[in-house]
C-alpha cells in the first residue's frame, strides 16, 4: 500500500510541475458537424481536458500541446510526432496518436477544451491529469487513471450515478444532499434517485472524483 501511495504522489507531482509552467508548442483546432453521430468518445493521455456542453449542433475541438518549463528538443520532437485523429459514423472518436510512452515525453501534456451537443452521450478517457465535464444531459462515462475528475450536470437530466475510486475519494451532491466515499481500498458510490434518463459512470484509479447535480 505504501508503494502505491508513493507512486500516486510521484505522478501527481509530475503533473503539477508540467501544468504549472508551460510553453505551448503545437495546436489543433477542428469543428465537426454532429450529423448522425450517436455518441462522442474522447481519449487523451496526459494533461487537462475540459468538456463543455452547449446547444450548438457541432463539436468544437481545441487541443494544445505544451511542454513544461521550456520546450526541450525531446519535448518538441514528441509534440511533432503526435497526431490528433477522429473518425466519424455512429460514434465520433477523438484521440491523440503517437504519444510517447511514460517517461519519454519530457513534460509534454495536453490542454484540451471541447464543446459538445448537450444531448449526445459522452465517453471521456484520460490517463493522468484533470478531467472536467460540465452540462451534458445524456449518458456519461468517464475514466481517469490518476488525477481529478470534476463533473457538473443538470439534475433534471440524470437518473443514476455510479462512482468508483481504486484509491482516493469520491463525492456526489444531489437533491440537496452530499454523499461521500473514501479510503485506500476500492470504494464505490451508487445513487439512483434522479428523475432523468441519463446514467453517469465515473471511474478513477487513483485520485478524486467530484460530481454535482444542480
Amino acid at each position: 500500500m505504501k508503494k502505491i501511495a508513493l507512486f500516486f504522489t510521484a505522478v501527481m507531482l509530475l503533473w503539477a510541475t508540467s501544468a504549472g509552467a508551460e510553453e505551448i508548442v503545437r495546436s489543433f483546432r477542428q469543428q465537426i458537424p454532429s450529423g448522425s453521430i450517436g455518441e462522442i468518445s474522447l481519449d487523451f493521455p496526459v494533461g487537462e481536458v475540459t468538456v463543455e456542453a452547449w446547444e450548438n449542433p457541432q463539436i468544437d475541438v481545441d487541443v494544445k500541446l505544451a511542454c513544461n518549463h521550456r520546450a526541450t528538443s525531446r519535448c518538441l520532437t514528441a509534440a511533432k510526432a503526435a497526431r490528433l485523429v477522429y473518425s466519424t459514423g455512429d460514434r465520433l472518436r477523438i484521440e491523440l496518436k503517437n504519444w510517447p510512452k511514460f517517461g519519454g515525453s519530457r513534460g509534454l501534456h495536453v490542454i484540451a477544451r471541447i464543446s459538445v451537443p448537450r444531448d449526445l452521450p459522452l465517453r471521456a478517457n484520460l490517463g493522468v491529469g484533470e478531467l472536467n465535464i460540465h452540462g451534458t444531459a445524456s449518458h456519461l462515462t468517464a475514466d481517469l487513471g490518476v488525477g481529478e475528475v470534476n463533473v457538473t450536470l443538470p439534475k433534471d437530466a440524470i437518473g443514476s450515478v455510479d462512482l468508483d475510486t481504486g484509491i482516493g475519494e469520491a463525492s456526489l451532491v444531489a437533491a440537496g444532499r452530499r454523499y461521500e466515499s473514501s479510503g485506500l481500498i476500492a470504494r464505490e458510490l451508487h445513487w439512483n434517485k434522479g428523475t432523468g434518463r441519463g446514467k453517469v459512470s465515473v471511474d478513477c484509479g487513483v485520485g478524486e472524483i467530484d460530481v454535482v447535480l444542480r
